[in-house]
């Protein structure tokens, strides 16, 4: 036995490999090796195993294969392989498994293989086979439980006798020709996989979908594909008696009339149902309120009428849901707030009307696509539109909304496009738009907008820019966009002036009166005063800040000013005494305890101060300093601090914070063993999460804020998961603000040389004595990501000779990325492959799309992690970056 798989080899496959005469079991498999097969090993006549996938081999297979008569399974997909599938291949009587997948065979497929009695896998998708099938493939393979032809250029029909072949499984007959009638499955209880999609199928009326009764006796049946075919009649009442195990039913793109039935509500483990492009009408039944493991539900392109149901609440696992381009009417049900977890939501071309509902705008799990164009909805956008912050695109146009456009659409900061034409919104443009760095198509032509156009517009990467049709005056900015009339479009805007010559505006004239010259010598003066005034304020608060900070705050727990006051009495209650039992952590200034407050009756965590020491004072204050000021949804949320004495008169410090329920990121990432029990592992899609979400926390505090602020300790311990595992940088221990002369005004912790941060994530600069900067808080995320797609810490025992994670996976991703990925994510990923051929487009999209965005994963931890700063990748960059990856991969889970 030879076992060489997945080693990296290239260059041929050696020809005295044929020497080894009594060799039964070769596997070169996942290895880099190209060139033609070597005639000789047709001469190992012993050989019972032979495994050449996923590698670059090119040229016929075995012309002497026949020779092999040994041989029980031949394993050469994923290759370059041409030519005729040999005939000879049919000579291997003692064949069971024969998989030729995605190679670029042509011709037929030799009428011999289908004749070999023993052989129970067999696959030759992804080639340019063309050709029919044998009418008696049913019975001359009666072993068969693996068919994959998909992805073929084959015709004729499926033939009747497979519905024989009772032993099967799987049957994946995709894109390819297939016309006429489909025939039973009634005999084949186990098959739990059917795709036959996109081909000719059906076009005979009433009985097209007769073949779905016959598998209501399949009771393991899982995925069902029909997508893209010729079917017509309506959907029988039978399916509602298909097996309960099904979770995946496509039916898109054919010709199904009719209403849905009742019974589809009965099919309770359904997670895809897409029945998107056919002529279904009437209502959707109230029965789907029992789908509630549905995870993607497409109804578009139907003549479905009526109201969308309230029900659809009920379906919390939702990430995908399209209604689009139906005759819904009636208003948004506000019960959609339910789907906590929607990632894209299209309800376009419907009759909908009415507001739209505050709390359907601000579902802030939208981050892909948010779809209300073409209804007459009216009204404002309401404010919650900010909480938007990860959508990529919303689409408002063409309905009947008005007022100003809310300034806190400007949240919407990884907001690619933006369409609210066709509306009635009038006023500016709000300022806080300028926020919004990741826009690159807005059109907000044909309303009663006003002012003049605003020149942040220059600064933003816009690619296609439309203020048609408003009410805009004043001076045509000249930068960015507006250097191209044919990404600008200004048409419809009588008052405009200047620009560039393209644009064919008249030139814009100035007159200043002497009255307009006094208004604004007092201007001038107002803004003086105003700054006198402004600085006194801040004096003001500095001394207040200054006098709460000293004094003894072992009062009451409750205060005129609206926050939650404790003391020391309190929260020793809250935590039974800091007992052990409720300590969930110890830090490098102190401990973090889980506690019950009387006054409020919630679960908080209380990080306590060990004053003893050295910094821990200034820890306090600074994180004091840092959380007073600072709002986002993705940062560790401070409830209240206590300074003042225990009971033995010893000074007392602590912080009470949002309790996170699910841990820390480090605990889910290096769990003891007991942790294993408790916790799932997290998955691909987690981990891309929860890095979006600190590369969101990092880009408010480094962009946002009034001045930047420097983190200095972001680690995976100091990355918090609540109740939906979303991610909260906490521990602003040692964070900084920017300019740091600032920062000193504030709070005397000035020394460079100060700064500690966590062994493994500082920034190489900092040990040199150099400044805190943002770049270092960049070298520490991309640190974290790795270690979050590696499961290695950044200093790993397996590390030797100066190796580190960063040149661990530097190599890795020059050589094969796989060799750096958690294994836990590598089984997951081995489960969405087994997958793949349900697709419904694109040719073996799974390990090539999953690698891509491993790939670009591991790119943007590399490249933020570079040992110069100037060679780092900004965060805002690295947070656009990763959220387009989620994008891809969003759409291949969607896809398979």
């Amino acid at each position: 036995m030879l076992f060489l798989s997945n080693n990296s080899f290239s260059g041929e496959i050696p020809s005295n490999l044929s020497y080894c005469s009594n060799m039964i079991f070769l596997d070169l498999g996942f290895n880099m090796l190209k060139g033609n097969l070597p005639t000789e090993l047709g001469s190992l006549s012993k050989l019972r195993t032979l495994i050449l996938q996923v590698n670059s081999l090119m040229g016929n297979i075995l012309p002497s294969s026949g020779n092999l008569s040994s041989l029980q399974e031949f394993a050469s997909s994923e290759n370059n392989f041409s030519g005729m599938i040999p005939e000879t291949l049919g000579q291997l009587r003692n064949l069971n498994f024969l998989d030729l997948f995605g190679n670029k065979f042509v011709g037929t497929i030799p009428i011999s293989i289908f004749n070999i009695s023993a052989l129970a896998w067999l696959d030759v998708g992804e080639n340019q086979l063309e050709g029919g099938l044998p009418s008696d493939l049913g019975f001359t393979l009666p072993n068969i439980k693996i068919i994959n032809m998909g992805n073929n250029y084959l015709t004729g029909p499926i033939p009747e006798s497979i519905s024989n072949a009772s032993n099967l499984e799987e049957i994946q007959f995709y894109q390819n020709d297939f016309t006429g009638k489909v025939p039973s499955f009634s005999k084949m209880r186990g098959i739990n996989w059917i795709n036959i999609q996109f081909n000719n199928l059906g076009g005979e009326q009433s009985t097209d979908l007769d073949f779905l009764c016959s598998l209501t006796n399949s009771t393991k049946l899982k995925v069902l594909g029909i997508s893209g075919n010729a079917f017509r009649g309506l959907l029988p009442d039978c399916i509602s008696n298909l097996s309960t195990t099904l979770s995946q039913f496509w039916l898109a793109d054919n010709h199904i009339s009719r209403t849905l039935p009742y019974g589809i509500g009965s099919l309770i483990n359904l997670e895809i149902l897409q029945i998107q492009g056919n002529h279904i009408s009437g209502n959707i039944p109230s029965e789907i309120r029992n789908l509630n493991k549905l995870k993607i539900l497409d109804l578009s392109q139907n003549k479905l009428s009526g109201q969308i149901p309230e029900s659809f609440g009920n379906l919390s696992m939702l990430i995908h849901l399209d209604l689009n381009s139906n005759n819904f009417r009636g208003s948004i049900p506000s019960s959609l707030k339910n789907c906590q977890n929607l990632l894209f939501m299209s309800l376009s071309t419907n009759n909908l009307s009415g507001y739209i509902p505050p709390e359907i705008m601000g579902l802030s799990s939208l981050s892909i696509y948010l779809d209300l164009s073409q209804n007459s909805l009216i009204g404002p956008i309401p404010k919650e539109v900010g909480k938007l912050q990860h959508l990529g695109e919303l689409r408002l146009d063409g309905n009947k909304l008005s007022q100003h456009i809310p300034s806190s659409i400007g949240s919407c900061i990884s907001m690619e496009r933006l369409y609210v034409q066709d509306n009635f919104f009038e006023g500016p443009l709000p300022s806080l738009m300028s926020s919004m760095r990741g826009l690159q198509v807005l059109n907000v032509s044909n309303n009663q907008l006003s002012g003049q156009i605003p020149k942040f517009l220059e600064s933003l990467n816009l690619t296609n820019l439309s203020l048609s049709y408003n009410d805009f005056e004043g001076a045509l900015p000249i930068g960015g966009v507006f250097r191209s009339a044919i990404l600008t479009s200004i048409v419809g805007n009588k008052k405009l002036c200047g620009g560039l010559p393209d644009f064919q505006l008249p030139k814009c004239y100035y007159k200043e009166s002497k009255q307009k010259r006094i208004s604004g010598i007092a201007k001038i003066l107002i803004s003086s005063i105003s700054a006198l005034v402004g600085v006194a304020c801040i004096l003001s608060l500095l001394y207040v800040f200054w006098f709460r900070r000293n004094k003894n705050a072992s009062a009451s727990s409750s205060s005129e000013d609206g926050f939650l006051h404790v003391s020391y009495h309190n929260l020793l209650k809250a935590t039974c005494g800091f007992s052990s039992t409720n300590l969930l952590g110890v830090g490098s200034f102190g401990s973090v305890y889980r506690g019950l407050l009387d006054q409020t009756q919630s679960v908080v965590a209380i990080k306590t101060l060990d004053l003893t020491c050295d910094g821990a004072s200034k820890s306090f204050i600074a994180e004091c300093e840092v959380l007073r000021r600072i709002r986002h949804r993705n940062l560790v949320k401070v409830l209240t601090a206590c300074s003042g004495f225990d009971f033995n008169g010893n000074d007392f410090k602590a912080l009470v914070y949002e309790f996170m329920s699910n841990g820390s990121l480090d605990e889910w990432l290096h769990p003891t063993t007991s942790q294993y029990t408790e916790r799932n592992k997290l998955s691909l899609l987690e981990r891309v999460n929860i890095a979006i979400d600190v590369a969101c926390a990092l880009d408010y505090l480094h962009h946002h804020y009034e001045m930047p602020i420097v983190h200095c300790d972001l680690k995976p311990s100091n990355v918090l998961l609540d109740d939906e595992m979303n991610g909260h940088v906490g521990d602003f221990g040692l964070a900084r603000f920017l300019p740091e002369a600032t920062h000193k005004l504030l709070v005397d912790q000035s020394s460079s040389v100060g700064v500690k941060g966590s062994f493994g994530y500082v920034a190489p600069e900092y040990g040199a004595g150099s400044a805190v900067s943002t770049e270092g808080d960049v070298y520490s995320f991309g640190v974290l990501v790795l270690e979050m797609f590696t499961g290695k810490r950044p200093i790993d025992d397996t590390f030797e000779n100066g190796l580190d994670l960063h040149r661990f996976t530097k190599a890795a991703l020059a050589d094969r990325v796989e060799k750096a990925i958690d294994p836990i994510l590598l089984q997951e990923i081995e489960e969405l492959e087994k997958r793949r051929t349900i697709a419904p487009e694109g040719k073996n999209r799974s390990w090539c799309s999953i690698k891509d965005c491993l790939v670009l994963i591991i790119e943007v931890g590399i490249t933020c992690s570079f040992e110069s700063s100037k060679e780092r990748m900004g965060i805002y960059d690295a947070l656009t970056k990763l959220q387009g990856m989620r994008k891809k991969l969003l759409e291949f889970i969607v896809i398979v």
